[in-house]
């Protein structure tokens, strides 16, 4: 075997005398050192560490908790579901062993609106009503029950009974909940002193069908006039140059307005008592309409046929207007009845294959603008996806766009 060299020179060196009792304690010492971290400038070392160590850690959590929120605004801008983990929410759990059950899915919040869900009621539940006397025939209940079921929305609709001397306390008695009324005659003109406010056709027509609770404020607004027009305009007929009304009563005042929107130049009307008709003539002069106010006995006495014949008597009504075939052939029939249907007018028409647009049909188109009102308090403003609403409410009450029957 080789022999190791000492690597150290030959010569001696002289070691430091060292007493026995001062070895020990520099021993002491140096091990106490070893124990202790370095210090410099009053700070050890792993102190400083632990410091940095915590300042990048809450400084990568802020960092983390900025990008979660960033993240969640941008999904509801997006309007899509936040996952609070970046993960693959769709990824197939893992397949379960002997000692770990299966991963479970990672769970995704529902989108807030399926497109293929219908919609769900939003707005709490309003009371609203038809108000009459009788009352039991009116089919608003249906019209409109239908319109808000159609609409998502969870609004109460009921048929009361309520006479014109019964109207004012009933009116005082209404709590927060009720949204609106539609009113039926006699009522449309009792109900005038209550509002704080109407419309121009309200105004004009000395009647409101329609009435909004607007907080403490009553509004009245009449949709009669606008039914009309939009029911004869969906069968056909859009403009009037010559019209014939059977009837004085309030009805009769917005079947006036309705041919002067259809653009007519003169209007007969027909009534049973003349002296009760006075007011007619200073509607008609205000609406820019030739008039002329003649019995029931007259009523197809003129060698000019009318475009349009429109009857506002009560359903079953007998009168003593009598129109030839020729006439009943060219002239659209408007009848506001609808209970009984056919009414005799409508029987004489269909006879000879006259065109007919029952009462129905305008009850339907001015539910319609009710409807409008007491969603936004403006008739004028179209609702959400109207035309569904429309289609349901004609269903409801069976009949078409053009205001036909339908096949049952």
């Amino acid at each position: 075997m080789a022999e190791i060299s000492d690597p150290r020179p030959d010569e001696d060196i002289a070691e430091p005398a060292v007493l026995e009792e001062d070895a020990e304690t520099l021993t002491d010492a140096v091990d106490d050192a070893d124990d202790e971290p370095a210090i410099e400038d009053g700070v050890s070392e792993a102190s400083a560490e632990a410091s940095i160590a915590a300042l990048v850690d809450a400084e990568r959590e802020r960092e983390a908790e900025e990008a979660a929120v960033e993240e969640a605004e941008a999904a509801v801008e997006r309007e899509e579901p936040f996952d609070d983990a970046d993960v693959d929410a769709e990824a197939a759990p893992a397949p379960a062993t002997d000692t770990q059950p299966a991963a479970k899915p990672a769970s995704k919040r529902a989108p807030a609106k399926a497109a293929s869900t219908p919609r769900t009621p939003k707005t709490p539940s309003r009371r609203l009503a038809v108000l009459g006397s009788p009352i039991e025939h009116s089919r608003s209940p249906e019209l409109h029950r239908a319109a808000y079921d159609a609409l998502g929305l969870d609004w109460s609709y009921e048929a009361v009974d309520v006479t014109e001397e019964a109207l004012p306390d009933f009116v005082a008695g209404l709590g927060p909940e009720w949204r609106g009324l539609s009113l039926t005659m006699p009522l449309k003109k009792a109900v005038l002193p209550l509002l704080a406010e109407t419309d121009r056709i309200a105004q004009q027509t000395g009647g409101a069908n329609t009435v909004l609770l607007d907080g403490e404020n009553l509004r009245g607004f009449n949709t009669d006039v606008a039914g009309i027009v939009r029911a004869l305009e969906a069968a056909g007929l859009e403009q009037v140059r010559y019209a014939h009304i059977l009837g004085g009563g309030a009805t009769a005042a917005s079947a006036l307005v309705a041919a002067a929107e259809l653009g007519a130049e003169r209007v007969d009307v027909h009534v049973r008592d003349l002296s009760r008709s006075a007011w007619i003539e200073p509607l008609a002069n205000d609406l820019g309409l030739r008039v002329r106010i003649r019995p029931f006995s007259q009523a197809d006495r003129s060698l000019d046929v009318p475009e349009l014949v429109m009857s506002t008597l009560p359903g079953g009504t007998i009168t003593e207007a009598v129109y030839t075939d020729s006439t009943r052939r060219r002239s659209v029939l408007f009848d506001v009845a609808y209970e009984p249907w056919p009414t005799p007018l409508a029987r004489q028409w269909e006879a000879v294959g006259g065109s007919v647009v029952s009462g129905l049909a305008m009850l339907v188109h001015q539910a319609l603008l009710q409807v409008r009102v007491f969603v936004s308090g403006d008739p004028l403003q179209p609702l959400q996806d109207e035309s569904e609403v429309l289609a349901a409410m004609q269903e409801a009450v069976g009949i078409d766009d053009q205001g036909a029957a339908l096949e049952d």
